[in-house]
């Protein structure tokens, strides 16, 4: 008995792990993911969705959707004098040079590339569907403060898996950020008229 609880709790965590987003089927209604229909590994996000109805025939995958989070900027230090606690000849002055105990300081210094690049791949069973990037990415002067941007991403293909589509994966990519706070994908399998 206890064994078989043991496996029952293994088996159930397990599944969970896999992020399984619910069932899909052809022609369908639209599905809506979130963040938390995804499982994280690191900066990268995956969704499984069982697919129902691929017979074959030519089908129409309409992913879209909107992933949020921090984006990144590169942040160095340099050194820089400010103070000095004895001078020679008690003689102060703006010349730093004739400080004999100078008083350092760690000042940030912001490269001027700001990035937030995410990457949507769409397969289904191994097959590719297709992918989309879009990024935020800007030139800046100064610290950005506000670092919270939005990217959309679109998949929208025709296409026939030979009927061998019964697990679409979504995984959401971010190539070049801090952090990916917010996924919001739909997702519509159709088939042509």
């Amino acid at each position: 008995m206890k064994k078989t609880i043991l496996l029952s709790t293994l088996f159930a965590g397990m599944m969970s792990a896999c992020a399984h987003a619910d069932t899909l089927y052809v022609g369908g209604t639209l599905h809506t993911l979130a963040k938390s229909d995804f499982v994280q590994s690191g900066d990268n996000y995956t969704a499984y969705i069982d697919v129902i109805g691929d017979n074959g025939q030519q089908l129409i995958f309409d992913i879209d959707g909107i992933v949020g989070g921090e984006g990144y900027q590169n942040i160095s230090y340099r050194e820089e004098i400010r103070g000095c606690n004895l001078w020679k000849n008690n003689i102060k002055g703006n010349d730093y040079s004739t400080c004999l105990q100078p008083r350092y300081v760690q000042v940030p210094v912001y490269d001027n590339d700001f990035r937030y690049m995410v990457e949507l791949q769409v397969t289904c069973n191994g097959i590719a569907i297709g992918s989309d990037m879009d990024h935020k990415n800007e030139l800046v002067n100064a610290r950005v403060t506000d670092k919270y941007r939005e990217v959309k991403l679109l998949v929208g293909k025709q296409r026939s898996t030979g009927g061998n589509c019964r697990q679409l994966k979504l995984q959401v990519k971010g190539l070049e950020l801090e952090s990916i706070s917010y996924i919001s994908m739909d997702v519509l399998v159709g088939e042509t008229f």
